[in-house]
């Protein structure tokens, strides 16, 4: 089993981390991506709306 962290570090200091297990060690990197970058969306669509 594959484990991928990815942390990143945002404007102002603040770090998001997620973790992924997967057999397969690309798609655990990809999901892992896609989870900073759903995160992001989500916090552009909430600073639009206000």
């Amino acid at each position: 089993m594959n484990k991928v962290t990815l942390t990143v570090e945002l404007p102002g200091g603040s770090k998001l981390t997620t973790f992924e297990e997967d057999e397969n060690l690309y798609r655990a990197v990809v999901r892992a991506l896609i989870d900073i970058e759903v995160f992001l969306i989500e916090m552009d669509v909430k600073n639009e709306k206000q």
